[in-house]
């Protein structure tokens, strides 16, 4: 700072400039942390949101296949299959008699990222057409496939395989073996 010949005290050009120099170094640094923190955080959500997904959905499917009364060929309601193309291969029959109804019957398709379930309730154990079965009940969602997902029906082997990705993370498989106990119908 230099005095003036009226005694006023003032900043140079110089140190104006030089000042304002670091301080843009300093709010840019600041700025850059911010954004690496704020992409870390939704990285770190995201790869949350996709573990409870893909454990939430094995879980659940594996609970209804172990309360089956019978594990069905999706063939044997060919209309269904042709109408939810990318689904599990099955169909799942489980008796519930709440009064109405006494079978319930489900499966599982992929559609948008998501696995959904449908199901029909049924008075008998004749195979519901494919018009009954309704709900679309969303299971998880970031699924990009569940192609991998395989019934042997001589083993009585169920392989759940699912694959989620995110915006921002890598692909997760996850994976299930399961012995069925109950009848086949194939």
């Amino acid at each position: 700072m230099k005095e003036n010949s009226l005694g006023n005290s003032g900043f140079t050009l110089l140190e104006l400039l030089l000042a304002l120099a670091i301080s843009s170094i300093i709010i840019v640094s600041l700025y850059s942390v911010l954004n690496f923190t704020v992409k870390t955080c939704k990285l770190g959500d995201e790869e949350d949101e996709i573990l409870l997904n893909g454990r939430y959905a094995i879980e659940y499917i594996k609970r209804e296949i172990k309360s089956a009364e019978k594990i069905i060929d999706i063939n044997m309601i060919p209309d269904l299959k042709k109408e939810y193309e990318n689904n599990i291969g099955f169909i799942i029959m489980r008796y519930i008699n709440d009064g109405n109804y006494k079978y319930n019957y489900s499966t599982y398709y992929l559609k948008n990222d998501k696995i959904y379930r449908i199901a029909a309730n049924m008075n008998t154990e004749n195979y519901p057409n494919s018009n009954a079965f309704e709900g679309h009940n969303q299971i998880a969602e970031y699924v990009t496939s569940l192609e991998e997902t395989r019934i042997n029906f001589e083993a009585k082997l169920i392989d759940l395989t699912f694959t989620l990705k995110g915006e921002y993370t890598k692909e997760t498989r996850f994976n299930t073996k399961l012995y069925i106990r109950c009848p086949i119908v194939y």
